[in-house]
């Protein structure tokens, strides 16, 4: 993968530090994070396309014969069952692929993609479970008082990233998300805001100019066509850029972790230790392992 910005320094970062670190975090890493997320998205395009043809193209044109409930009810279930698969299991796989290379690359470690999926798939069971505990949590709160399911999305923001980054259990991921978020709850509130506002933003203006386009060219004859590729567009939209929110949400993790935990110092810490470690290391010695001590040195004073 690309190299890491040397103004990508592991410290402290304010809102602005978080959000231009993602831009340029993603800028240096753009084709690998980008090849991250398209193998989950890709098919996910594919079925979208395929919906479309499949349940409007006999709907074209006037004489077309209107189907009938039993020539819909198996592509349907074949459509809902891929849907299932590649939006409830490969989309959050490739999102948590994406969150341990964003954070390796971070701590200036190497991220190939096929190491990413594999400590993803690793961690698979635990990670899927945090994320139906998070939906059941949030839609709870939702439906008791809007506001608890607000304050619980935020709280359990970092659930996933803990479960892919710290290798945790479900319930002990949302523990230690919570203790995270509570850190600085406004902090987080504020930058996750900022960063999904950032990609709306970005977003609209990407696929805005398109639809209108699209629009301009529709007529009734060719209203699948039109149907087709604003979804196309939007899609591409999203996939290019989900990985800014992501890579803005682990350096957030990072930064309550430098400020409230001393991580940064940690990190240093090991170094430090890393290298006393490898400097005491006895290395071979050229006669073998058998080879006779050298004798001991002694210190008479005198000067060479």
């Amino acid at each position: 993968m690309g190299g890491v910005p040397d103004r990508m320094t592991i410290r402290p970062m304010a809102l602005a530090d978080i959000i231009d670190g993602a831009l340029w975090l993603y800028r240096h890493n753009f084709a690998p994070f980008l090849g991250i997320v398209a193998i989950a998205w890709v098919p996910a395009l594919a079925i979208q396309l395929g919906g479309i043809y499949l349940f409007l193209g006999p709907l074209a044109g006037e004489d077309a014969a209107t189907p009938t409930l039993e020539a819909f009810l198996p592509t349907a279930i074949v459509f809902g069952l891929a849907a299932v698969a590649v939006y409830l299991i490969a989309v959050p796989v490739a999102q948590g692929a994406l969150m341990w290379a964003v954070s390796n690359r971070y701590l200036k470690r190497p991220a190939g993609l096929v190491e990413a999926y594999r400590a993803v798939i690793d961690r698979f069971g635990s990670m899927m479970a945090v994320i139906i505990l998070t939906a059941l949590v949030v839609g709870a709160g939702t439906l008791a008082c809007i506001i608890p399911g607000i304050i619980f999305a935020f709280m359990f923001s970092f659930a996933v990233p803990e479960v892919v980054l710290e290798n945790r259990t479900a319930m002990d991921a949302m523990k230690r998300s919570w203790q995270l978020a509570n850190y600085d709850f406004w902090k987080v509130v504020v930058t996750l805001f900022a960063l999904s506002l950032l990609v709306g933003l970005i977003s609209m203006a990407l696929a805005t100019p398109f639809s209108l386009a699209l629009v301009s060219l529709a007529g009734e004859d060719n209203m699948m066509l039109f149907q087709t590729l604003a979804r196309s567009v939007n899609t591409l939209v999203q996939v290019i850029l989900q990985p800014i929110q992501i890579i803005g949400t682990i350096l957030l993790y990072y930064d309550l972790r430098i400020r409230h935990e001393g991580f940064d110092i940690q990190l240093l810490a090991d170094a430090i230790a890393g290298r006393k470690t490898a400097a005491v290391v006895k290395p071979p010695s050229l006669l073998g392992d058998d080879a006779p001590p050298l004798p001991p040195k002694i210190d008479d004073g005198s000067e060479l």
